[in-house]
């Protein structure tokens, strides 16, 4: 006995496949807003790293603005062509009052003095508002080549910025110098003018103490450092760190709404793929059943266009498979010797031809009988016979429409019914037939004095047009073309022709 064969169980569930699928695409999304989030803090970063940087040009610019003025206004004090003069000939007291008349023009200037080449203070320093720590700077052998400035801050309310210009006859030789100190006021007004508010901004020496400065910031802070030119002082500018302007913040909300709506879309639309999916499977597990179950098969009507192939397919199927087990109902539907279908598949299908007449369509009866097919079976055998029987059938199968049926009913009668022919359309069939039937016994080798004789009758539009009332006129047309020479068609009566006995 046959085992049947073991039940195959599904690896997967499409339900759980939609979840990990939409978990998927949740994942996704949140991966995406995470992402554009990090772009907007990455491009909010940028963004302030550019206007900190631009910020602390532009304050650098400021400051080294206001120490070119002095040095330029210190130079061309220095290049005067008369003080070369009054620094080789003059007394201390001419060289004290040159320097307090550039003192008195100058309000921002905090001490203004002429110095010897050794760095001496020409007239009296405490008049002239020079400090010891100014004049100690001045000893130092390249003070007055050094051309750096010097910060002071040991008086408070004077804290100030030393600058030092050589004096030179024209043969190049120093005589000494022209000291200027000036107040760090005019380097804080640099800083107030180029900070934004909330920023701060500090200008440290060498030793990073601080010079001057605005501002503070508690926190963390984005910091730039730019060195000033020709000085050891360095400028830092800082800024309070702001993860999101207002600007990136709209952003990264239009962004969050925009995929929010875009997700809630695509849940909707997956559960509502889901449900239909499920309602086209559903009707087609309901489909199967009943064809399982020998029970009328509803059409499957798919949802979507893409399923409709499909759904058509499993309806042909469903078909093909109701009327197969229609047939197969009864013990053989098939000639075994020619392939043909025998007389109960004639009679099974004789119904749906009537059905057509009915309905006003021209259906065709046609008998066919092969001539002297006893005489052959005498002469040569029933083999030859059986091969002419299949010539036969080879010829009604290549001639035969989808929508006709050619069967064998006994031995050598044929019976064929052709729907959509009128009566030349029949005889102009029967015809191509007789010639396919002579090839075909000169393709198996056999040449025979044999032909076909047939009788045709057209099927009436009225149920009481039985089978057998229909073979009965086929037969008698059929011998009618027999009775008048074989090898012929004869034909019952012309399409619509009343045909009830």
């Amino acid at each position: 006995m046959t085992q049947p064969a073991p039940r195959h169980r599904p690896s997967a569930s499409l339900q759980h496949q939609l979840v990990w699928l939409l978990l998927s695409v949740v994942g996704m999304f949140g991966a995406g807003i995470g992402l554009s989030l990090w772009f907007s803090l990455e491009s909010s970063r940028e963004d302030q790293q550019r206007f900190i940087q631009h910020e602390a040009e532009q304050t650098r610019t400021g400051v080294m603005r206001q120490l070119e003025y002095y040095r330029k206004l210190l130079d061309n004090s220095a290049r005067d062509p008369g003080l070369v003069d009054l620094m080789r000939n003059g007394t201390i007291e001419p060289k004290q009052q040159w320097a307090r008349s550039r003192q008195v023009l100058l309000p921002e200037i905090l001490g203004v003095a002429l110095v010897d080449s050794h760095g001496n203070v020409l007239g009296d320093a405490g008049a002239l508002r020079i400090g010891p720590a100014c004049r100690q700077d001045m000893k130092r052998a390249d003070a007055l080549t050094d051309g750096r400035p010097r910060v002071h801050r040991e008086i408070t309310g004077a804290e100030h910025v030393d600058l030092l210009a050589p004096v030179r006859d024209a043969r190049g030789d120093l005589l000494g110098g022209v000291f200027l100190s000036v107040r760090l006021t005019q380097f804080q007004r640099a800083l107030d003018d180029s900070i934004q508010p909330g920023h701060a901004a500090v200008l440290v020496d060498a030793h990073e103490k601080t010079i001057v400065g605005r501002g503070e910031i508690s926190g963390h802070v984005r910091e730039i450092r730019l060195p000033v030119a020709d000085t050891d002082w360095t400028l830092i500018v800082q800024t309070p760190v702001q993860w999101l302007t207002r600007s990136g913040w709209r952003q990264v909300m239009a962004g969050l709404l925009t995929l929010g709506a875009v997700l809630g879309v695509l849940i909707v639309a997956m559960v509502r793929l889901r449900h239909t999916m499920l309602r086209d499977i559903v009707s087609t597990v309901d489909a199967l059943t009943a064809l399982a179950h020998d029970e009328p098969v509803p059409t499957i009507v798919p949802h979507y266009v893409e399923f409709e192939a499909v759904a058509a397919d499993i309806n042909m199927i469903a078909l093909h498979l109701q009327e197969q087990r229609a047939r197969l109902a009864h013990l053989s539907l098939t000639d075994p010797l020619t392939g043909l279908p025998n007389r109960r598949a004639f009679e099974t299908r004789f119904p749906l031809a009537q059905g057509l007449a009915e309905r006003q369509h021209a259906v065709a009866l046609v008998m066919l009988d092969i001539d002297h097919f006893k005489g052959v079976n005498d002469r040569y055998g029933h083999g030859v016979g059986d091969q002419v029987l299949l010539a036969l059938a080879q010829s009604l199968k290549a001639l035969t429409r989808r929508a006709d049926l050619a069967a064998r009913l006994a031995g050598d009668e044929f019976a064929v019914l052709l729907s959509g022919l009128d009566a030349a359309g029949v005889t102009a069939w029967y015809q191509r037939l007789s010639d396919h039937f002579r090839s075909e016994l000169n393709a198996f080798g056999l040449e025979l004095d044999t032909g076909l004789s047939a009788g045709q009758t057209w099927l009436g539009s009225t149920a009481s047009d039985t089978l057998n009332a229909a073979l009965a006129r086929a037969d008698r047309a059929l011998y009618r073309a027999k009775a008048r020479g074989r090898g012929q068609l004869a034909q019952d009566t012309a399409p619509g022709e009343d045909v009830t006995e």
